[in-house]
């Protein structure tokens, strides 16, 4: 069984669960129809550092499922599922499998893959199937967003970290 399966755990995921329901389907700003502010993902990356890549993973499941059971924001794709299920996985498996790294390099790594990989091109890919707009439109379109972003959710996720969450272990 996962040590990281107690019950302890599973309430603090859930508790980030719902707050990422709550900033990314109530607070986030809506800019056009394909592109969103949001600070949903930052629980769900917590999750995945602080439980692993199960419970993180899990963490953007139940997030995405019950936001969109809450508040459908456009069409369903499974492809967005997807994306908060990697949210949440990726992070737990950087750390899981970089023991020994410095934190700032793990986290570098967390938003390098979330917002260049996630948001910078599978997010346009789905977008794309959804609304047919063409792939090069919206992956440069989602450039002017994804690189502030990034940078944004850097220092946010290594303050948190580095300061936040050492007082509350």
């Amino acid at each position: 069984m996962n040590k990281n399966l107690t019950v302890n755990n599973l309430v603090k995921a859930a508790m980030l669960t719902a707050l990422s329901i709550i900033l990314s389907r109530f607070l986030g700003i809506q800019i056009s129809e394909t592109i969103k502010i949001s600070f949903g993902g930052l629980p769900l990356m917590i999750s995945g550092i602080l439980f692993g890549p199960l419970l993180g993973g899990l963490s953007g499941l139940a997030s995405d499922l019950i936001g969109i059971m809450i508040n459908l924001q456009g069409a369903y794709h499974p492809g967005f599922t997807l994306g908060a299920i990697l949210t949440g996985l990726m992070p737990g498996l950087i750390f899981k499998l970089g023991k020994g790294i410095d934190s700032k390099w793990l986290i570098l790594l967390i938003v390098i893959f979330q917002f260049g990989i996630n948001h910078g091109l599978l997010t346009p890919l789905w977008l794309n199937q959804l609304y047919g707009t063409p792939y090069s439109i919206l992956l440069a379109g989602r450039a002017i967003k994804v690189i502030p972003d990034a940078i944004v959710h850097y220092i946010l996720l290594y303050v948190i970290y580095d300061k936040v969450l050492p007082r509350i272990k």
